[in-house]
């Protein structure tokens, strides 16, 4: 009889854990495998143990459990294949020793082709020409290369780039269903990631959290409106680039319905593109839902750094005016979008060098589901206020300048 886990209660009693609320008819004996000094792996019948050493288990849980399973698999050095399905495509994560080493999709949007498209690493007619020249022994990469569009440098990192990609969308379903199959030597080819992989899973649950945030404000009557005229904007973009086409996608169709059914990416891809460019202040979803600066206790620190950058930019911004100079704004957008890892684009400024209102509700609703982020956004905010008090130290009088670093070591002593 199957487990009704929304009615069970996990406490912990003179040192024992207690889990209460099985039916009397359940499978009565449990399991248990400890991860790490935070995580223990529960079961019923076989044990936790036998979940990681059998050929093949099956298994569905939640985003954030599936995060912390995943985890589990590194510290207990899985190797072997977990494959994934969350109701738009299957994946397949390729595990040695504990780490993600590759990444596969039977998506079409998840092609190596289709990804570094996107990400503006090739043309439309790269792509086309290239895809053309794949044969059953010659792969995409290795056209690529011997086409000279990619050095072998450039080739491993968009392999990286899509591992990445695909591992975050994993995270983009409220609920995913996994079959696990254990071995080794079965990625054809593997990857290494320089972050650790608490810090790589961490990420990747978190861009789930921000999509799943702002996938829960697109209502049936929601419309798309941008916030500059689509001339220009496709006139910044290079023609035949996947961003102008989207651009012009979004020109034609203002219901975020249509735009679902015109647009050539499956709907949660499409929504994350959507996501980047309203974190972007490029576009808005209309009508709006305003959740504010909820008043969660741990989220204090963050809204700090947010207002501290805001105090700086003030300051910053004054300096300039009364030396009759102009900020320079393209110079605070590109280091603010260099902060942001690849495809996840979390950290924006307006024109004005302001975070965008949607970049700051982005960035609580992350740390709202994941405080781990607190301490990533705090770094990187910082970042940007350093990175002003210097540009105000290399362009303004050393005592204006040094003043205003003063003012602002001043109001967060």
């Amino acid at each position: 009889m199957p487990v009704d886990t929304q009615r069970l209660s996990v406490t912990e009693q003179e040192g024992q854990v207690v889990i209460t609320g099985l039916d009397a008819e359940a499978e009565s004996k449990w399991g248990v495998m400890q991860l790490d000094q935070r995580h223990v792996l529960l079961s019923l019948g076989d044990g936790a143990a036998s979940i990681l050493k059998a050929p093949t288990s099956f298994g569905s849980c939640p985003s954030g459990v599936f995060r912390d399973f995943l985890l589990g698999l590194n510290v207990a050095h899985f190797s072997g294949v977990l494959a994934v399905d969350s109701g738009f495509g299957q994946k397949r994560l390729f595990f040695d020793h504990g780490q993600i080493v590759f990444a596969g999709s039977n998506i079409m949007d998840d092609r190596l082709g289709e990804v570094i498209f996107r990400e503006a690493r090739i043309s439309l007619d790269e792509l086309t020409d290239s895809a053309a020249q794949v044969t059953k022994s010659r792969k995409f990469g290795q056209v690529l290369i011997a086409s000279s569009i990619f050095t072998n440098t450039e080739l491993w990192l968009a392999l990286k780039l899509q591992v990445r990609q695909i591992i975050r969308s994993l995270f983009m379903a409220e609920q995913v269903f996994f079959e696990m199959e254990s071995g080794h030597g079965l990625a054809p080819t593997q990857v290494v990631f320089q972050e650790s992989m608490q810090e790589l899973i961490t990420e990747c649950y978190s861009f789930g959290c921000a999509f799943r945030s702002f996938l829960s404000k697109l209502k049936s009557d929601s419309q798309v409106a941008l916030t500059v005229s689509g001339e220009k904007l496709k006139s910044e973009q290079a023609e035949g680039t996947f961003m102008a086409d989207f651009i012009g996608l979004l020109g034609q169709e203002s219901h975020v319905q249509s735009l679902l059914n015109a647009s050539k990416l499956i709907d949660p891809y499409t929504v994350a593109t959507l996501l980047n460019l309203v974190n972007q202040g490029l576009c808005r979803v209309t009508p709006e839902v305003d959740e504010g600066r909820r008043n969660v206790p741990h989220l204090a620190p963050l809204r700090g750094k947010v207002d501290a950058l805001t105090y700086v930019l003030s300051s910053v911004r004054k300096g300039f005016e009364g030396a009759h100079k102009n900020l320079p704004i393209a110079d605070l957008r590109t280091f603010a979008a260099a902060l942001n890892p690849d495809g996840f684009a979390s950290i924006y400024l307006d024109e004005h060098g302001a975070l965008t209102k949607d970049c700051i509700g982005g960035m609580f609703s992350q740390c709202i589901a994941n405080s781990g982020r607190i301490a990533y956004f705090d770094r990187a905010l910082e970042s940007l206020i350093q990175f002003l008090l210097q540009v105000a130290g290399d362009n303004l009088e050393y005592k204006v300048a040094s003043g205003i670093r003063q003012d602002y070591r001043a109001v967060t002593q």
